[in-house]
């Protein structure tokens, strides 16, 4: 068991959504950090995928993280609709 502070405004949308998905603030908590932490590793082996990748081209890390960076600015979920 942990015991930590979170704004009340936060606490608020926690119950919230706990309430509309049927389950406890803790098992939400739980999950939330999780996936948290799941993306945290995807993201990493991402980034070692990119250097290894660029590497392979001749890309430093700084020019394979732009040039990834530059595509993804591109794909249609990432477009600013007007």
């Amino acid at each position: 068991m942990i015991n930590f502070m979170i704004p009340k405004t936060l606490l608020v949308q926690v119950d919230r959504v706990a309430k509309r998905v049927i389950t406890s603030r803790s098992e939400l908590v739980r999950v939330a950090l999780k996936n948290y932490l799941a993306g945290l590793k995807k993201r990493e082996n991402d980034f070692r995928a990119i250097r290894l990748s660029g590497q392979k081209v001749g890309l430093s890390e700084n020019e394979a993280v732009k040039l990834v960076d530059e595509i993804r600015d591109e794909l249609p979920m990432n477009q600013k609709h007007g």
